[in-house]
């Protein structure tokens, strides 16, 4: 039996958390205050990303997300459908995001992540990314016993 990687894109996997802005888009009905989550992405590619919320977004079939990360010393706001939720206990929401983006977006994503995972496997502090800070990590509660 042969397992196939159907993935496209590089996938760097963080050793610390990216602090990113979720923004729920074109879902006129939900109250504007549910629309807007902190995230902690700990894995991302120019494809989509993986990524908790410290509380559960709205069950919706077809739910639309914007993800506003600092990568590399740029502000990335890549969007698309969130294609899986994991919601297995309380407290843990976990979820993935699959990109809808154009063939130029694509490649610069892909290119900065390339630079990313160049600079990760450095000693250095990378100061150029939106790392969460141990105490930020804290509220989302998954998190916090693997990253603090």
């Amino acid at each position: 039996m042969s397992l196939e990687n159907k993935r496209h894109f590089f996938r760097v996997s963080l050793p610390q958390p990216l602090g990113a802005e979720l923004k729920i888009i074109g879902a006129d009905d939900i109250d504007s205050h549910y629309k807007v989550h902190k995230a902690a992405i700990i894995d991302l590619s120019a494809g989509g990303a993986r990524f908790f919320t410290p509380s559960p977004l709205p069950d919706r079939p077809s739910l639309l997300a914007q993800l506003t990360f600092l990568c590399v010393g740029k502000e990335y706001r890549p969007y698309g459908p969130i294609i899986r939720a994991s919601l297995p206990e309380p407290g843990h929401c976990e979820y993935s995001v699959q990109f809808s983006l154009d063939d130029t977006d694509t490649a610069e994503l892909a290119g900065a992540l390339n630079q990313l995972a160049i600079r990760l496997r450095k000693p250095a502090a990378l100061t150029s990314c939106s790392f969460l800070t141990s105490e930020e990590i804290s509220v989302f509660r998954p998190l916090s016993a693997c990253f603090a």
